[in-house]
Order: C-alpha cells, then structure tokens, then sequence
C-alpha cells in the first residue's frame, strides 16, 4: 500500500520549474515516491484527450522512478503493453495494430524482425563514412561565420540529412523532411490547429513516399538495381513470407523519421553544451579522443532526450509496494532511472571516465523487446556530430550575448530550443 510519503508528495510533471531541472524532483521521487500517481487538472485533461486519435480519456498517471522499477517494467511486456502509444493519451492506431514503438505483441515481433532486416548495426556501420561526410558539409556552411545557432543550422539537421539519405529522399526536399516531422511531434499537444496541420503533413508525407515506393517497384520491374539503401530493404524484407503492406510501409518510415531525428538532434544539442559547461571533459577527450564512444553514453545517461515514455497495464499490479490498477496509463521515467545512486556512482555529475560497464547500464535507449531500433544510428551521430564540431571550431564556446535556451514545451524530451555558439576565425 501506499506510504504517507507516496500519498501525500507533491509533483506537477507538468509545471515549468520542473521542465527547467526535473533532477531534483526526481531524487525526490526514487527516495519518497517511487510510483506516483498523478491527477491531471481539468486544462490538461481537456488538451491530451482532445487528440482526434484518443480512444478513451485519460484522467491521471502513474511515474515509475527507480532504476530497478523501472527496467523491470520496460521488460515485463505482458504486463506493461505499449498499444495505447507512448504518450499519456490513449491512443487508438487507425489500423487498430500500430507501429513499433505502439505495437504489441505478435504484431511488433514481426515488425521489428522486418525492420531489423534494414537497420541492422552492420548497414550503420557501412554508413559511417556517409554520416562523417554529412557532419563536416553542414559545418562547411557556417565555419567562416565565427557563430551560430547551432538548433537550426546543426543539430535538427544532421539526423534530417542522415535519414533522408537512408530513405531516399532528395536534398531540395528535405525541408518538407523538417517540416512534417515537426507537424507530427506537434500534433500531442491539445491544438486543433495542430492536429489539422498534422492530417495535412500525413497527407503529403504518404504520397511522396508512395511515389518513391510505386518508383522504385517499376524500376525493379525494369530489371534496374535499386539504391541500397534503408527504403530498399524495408521494401523487400520479410518475416514469416509476409513483407510490410503499403499502410505499413509508410507508418514505419513515419516512426524511424520521427523517433530518430527528434531524439538524435537533442542528444547532440545537449552533448554539446555538456561539453562546453565541463572543461575537464573536453580537455580528457582532447588528449584521449578514443573517448568519444564513452562520452555519448554518459551524454545519454546524464542528460537523457527522451526522458520518458508511457505504456499501459493490462492487469492490476504492483511496483514497489504501491498497487497501479489494470488499464492504468503508467509513465517510464527514463531521466530519473538513469541518475539512481543505487546504479550509478556519483550520478548527479557528468563524468565520461566512469566505468564503461556502469555507463553502459543506462536505459536511455530503452530496454526489452521496444529498445531503440535506431541506437546505433544514433550513437553513431551523436560521435560524428560532437567530434566533427569540437575538432573543426577551434575555442568553440557558448555565445556569452546570446544565452543558450531550454525548450521548455516538450513533455516527453529534454532539449535545446536555441544554442548559440562562437569560435575563433582566421
């Protein structure tokens, strides 16, 4: 049952301070609470359930806090279940099934099996070369300046640049890229205008790929050899002799554009004011450079992109001594999993010389059967993007006229809103 400390802890995971620095309260909630529930005030209740997606409304929420509640949750599949997406809305799939990431069980595994097929780690690492190439181009067009904003002109495109190489899509069409999968992120917010924006990204978003598609079917009728490229094995993988339908084709790209651009372009924004907030570590991989693949783990632990994501209980259970009733909306706190003393040693500093065996502990990426398809795409540029910077910009620093800002209205990711940097210039 309950404890008089988890019933009567307060927590707005809603409110502004805690977005600005959520740390505190979450060292809070793994010592006194560690399943809280909350009750959504009426405006919040009004804009989640608004979503024309919403099969049934959502009035409160669990948060799992600790580390150990919380990898057993992520791997507890048949008790945790993703089908109603991971967002606090109940949302209902328009195919009923869902995608990955809001799939369950049968129908993720043979997702998941099909999708692997085409962003195995070893087509990652065949990509390398491509992903370094991308990094120093985008670099190439502000180097002169001697400043930037780096959100706009860096971070949000790298993983742009990247996915849309994977996906086949033309470089002066890749701001369309940008804008749909900002319309898609906006549309989990309560804004009909939003949600009306959205319906026409899709729109668009589906018939540009099935031009791709239906293009890329006639010319292997031709008896031309396709690109191989991410979009070429999606095609033509299967599971079972069952390949992706055309509904399924398009849901999968519109997961891997979202999920891995959003997440990857905040990951590399928060390495990079990590980096010029703690000297130490940027001097440690200025003389051990082998280093880096080290650094983007305790990046991810340390200031975590997705900070969490919800699942739904099948049936009523029990995580650390609090009950959480069956059909409960019950939100992974990520963030705060990744900051337990319990796991981590010192885990409130940032310190790329820990361990591996510990840094690697982190769930940042998720854990159990809907881990991150595209982790290794997002290691991979996050190294690309930090290193690419940090060797090319020398004295890279913060911009001291221009303070960086935190996007403060994400719920589910922590980020950058503007990082404005300078560097010296010959």
């Amino acid at each position: 049952m309950n404890t008089p400390a988890r019933a009567t802890y307060r927590y707005d995971p809603f409110a502004a301070e805690f977005r600005a620095d959520p740390y505190p309260a979450f060292a809070a909630l793994r010592e006194a609470c560690p399943v809280h529930r909350y009750v959504l005030p009426a405006v919040e209740v009004e804009k989640i359930n608004s979503n024309p997606l919403v099969a049934r409304p959502t009035a409160e929420f669990y948060s799992i806090s600790r580390y150990s509640d919380v990898l057993a949750g992520v791997q507890d599949h048949n008790t945790f279940a993703s089908g109603q997406g991971p967002g606090p809305e109940r949302a209902q799939p328009p195919d009923g099934v869902g995608m990955l990431i809001s799939a369950d069980e049968p129908h993720h595994a043979r997702q998941r099996r099909i999708v692997v097929q085409a962003f195995n780690p070893r087509a990652i690492e065949a990509l390398r070369p491509e992903l370094a190439a991308i990094c120093d181009r985008l670099i190439d067009g502000f180097a002169e300046d001697g400043r930037v904003d780096l959100v706009p002109r860096y971070t949000v495109q790298v993983p742009i640049e990247a996915l849309s190489l994977m996906l086949g899509v033309s470089t002066d069409d890749r701001d369309k890229f940008k804008r749909w999968t900002d319309d898609t992120l906006k549309a989990f917010g309560g804004d009909p205008e939003a949600y009306e924006a959205s319906y026409q990204s899709l729109m668009e978003f589906t018939e540009y790929f099935m031009a791709i598609i239906t293009e890329r079917r006639a010319a292997l009728d031709r008896g031309q050899t396709p690109p191989d490229d991410i979009l070429n094995r999606l095609l033509h993988a299967d599971y079972g002799d069952r390949p992706f339908t055309d509904p399924e084709l398009i849901m999968c790209i519109q997961v891997l554009l979202v999920a891995g651009s959003d997440t990857v372009n905040h990951a590399i924004g928060n390495g990079v004011h990590l980096l010029l907030t703690h000297p130490e570590a940027r001097a440690l991989l200025e003389r051990e450079p082998e280093r880096w693949g080290l650094a983007v783990e305790e990046i991810l632990r340390f200031e975590s992109p997705a900070q969490a994501l919800f699942r739904n209980t099948r049936t009523e259970t029990e995580v650390a001594g609090c009950p959480i009733p069956a059909d409960a909306k019950v939100r992974m706190l990520f963030a705060a999993a990744n900051r337990d003393p319990e796991v981590f040693s010192d885990p409130d500093s940032f310190r790329i010389d820990r361990d591996p065996k510990e840094i690697r502990k982190h769930v940042a990426f998720g854990h159990g059967i809907h881990a991150c398809i595209g982790a290794a795409l997002g290691r991979a540029l996050m190294e690309y993007g930090l290193r690419s910077l940090f060797t090319r910009l020398p004295g890279l620093r913060l911009d001291p006229d221009n303070p960086a800002r935190r996007d403060l209205g994400r719920f589910h990711t922590r980020s950058w809103e503007t990082l404005p940097v300078v560097w010296a210039v010959d």
